[in-house]
């Protein structure tokens, strides 16, 4: 399940003769379990069986845009073949959904990753078409400004929450993920100086992030971090040019800072937990309410207290705020 950057071609791949495809695009279907075959784990099966009594349908007036949670997309002039593909496909699907219905414009739904890439595909469509075929944007528990928990999967690994996986067990493949460098905090929401990372002789902050990965034996990732990732979310994010509404957990303990105890990063660090929804830290999700609140925009900043990630996408109180904001817009 690893990826492979190419310095030279500048992309992001499957390592050689391996194959992947993301099924089910289109539809619902692959939101619903992470794993068909064993339904013990729901992703928004709730959310969606929510709408559906609303008499949404899939293929007909809900669809999905499933994408491969390893890869993310470049700055625009770098190559991006997987981020490119998606956004074709995904702008296809948009016109698709309106064609289907009467030409009305879509609503486009997201939570976490999903927010961010959204967002890159709209400030990249012309204006006009934005306001043809888009009539609302309601990302779920984006992290606008990255995680600190980003940086602690870097040292520590992530089980994806697969029960029984030692989270370092998948530390190689999880560090070879274009997506891993996106989660990073970035210095436009937690600023360049407050300390996130703290060892004995060394705090690291957002604007430290090249040293970081260095220190933490990554040094090979400071390359496309710098190219691929700060040119996106090293300043701040561009108002997507449509309707917005952004629902955010608050009240729940996220990690803010990761303390060490020396300078050996393979040991169990220290977490100070601050304000968020568990993973996202509240200055991340709320960092673009200032700015596209501004010059006239539509813009919805929605925070449901004690609210964790995932909680949002199943608790009654977050999702009659969610579904309000597409009958909004319908």
């Amino acid at each position: 399940m690893r990826s492979v950057y190419d310095p030279a071609a500048d992309d992001y791949s499957n390592v050689a003769g391996v194959e992947t495809r993301v099924p089910f695009f289109g539809s619902t279907q692959a939101f619903r379990y992470p794993d068909p075959d064993r339904k013990n784990f729901s992703y928004m099966s709730t959310f969606i069986e929510r709408l559906e009594k609303m008499g949404y349908r899939d293929g007909e007036t809900m669809f999905g845009a499933p994408y491969d949670f390893r890869y993310a997309a470049a700055p625009v002039g770098r190559p991006s073949r997987v981020g490119d593909a998606f956004f074709w496909a995904l702008k296809s699907l948009v016109e698709r959904a309106s064609g289907l219905n009467g030409g009305r414009p879509v609503v486009i739904v997201t939570h976490s990753f999903g927010g961010l890439l959204a967002h890159q595909f709209l400030v990249r469509q012309p204006l006009a078409w934005r306001r043809r075929f888009v009539g609302r944007f309601v990302p779920i528990a984006a992290p606008w400004g990255g995680l600190v928990r980003g940086m602690q999967t870097l040292v520590s690994g992530n089980n994806l929450g697969l029960p029984f996986i030692d989270p370092r067990a998948l530390l190689r493949q999880g560090r070879s993920q274009q997506s891993s460098l996106w989660r990073l905090p970035s210095p436009a929401a937690f600023g360049a100086a407050t300390p996130l990372v703290t060892t004995k002789s060394r705090n690291y902050s957002a604007g430290d992030m090249a040293d970081y990965l260095v220190a933490i034996g990554f040094g090979e990732a400071v390359g496309p971090y710098e190219s691929r990732v700060l040119p996106l979310f090293g300043r701040e994010l561009p108002h997507p040019g449509v309707p917005v509404t952004s629902v955010v957990g608050v009240g729940v303990g996220t990690p803010e800072r990761i303390v060490f105890p020396g300078d050996d990063f393979d040991v169990t660090p220290f977490v100070v937990a601050g304000d968020g929804d568990g993973v996202v830290n509240l200055v991340s999700a709320v960092a673009v309410e200032t700015s596209w609140s501004h010059g006239g925009e539509d813009f919805r900043m929605v925070k449901v207290s004690n609210m964790s990630h995932n909680a949002l996408l199943v608790d009654d109180r977050a999702l009659e705020i969610i579904i309000r904001e597409i009958q909004r817009a319908d």
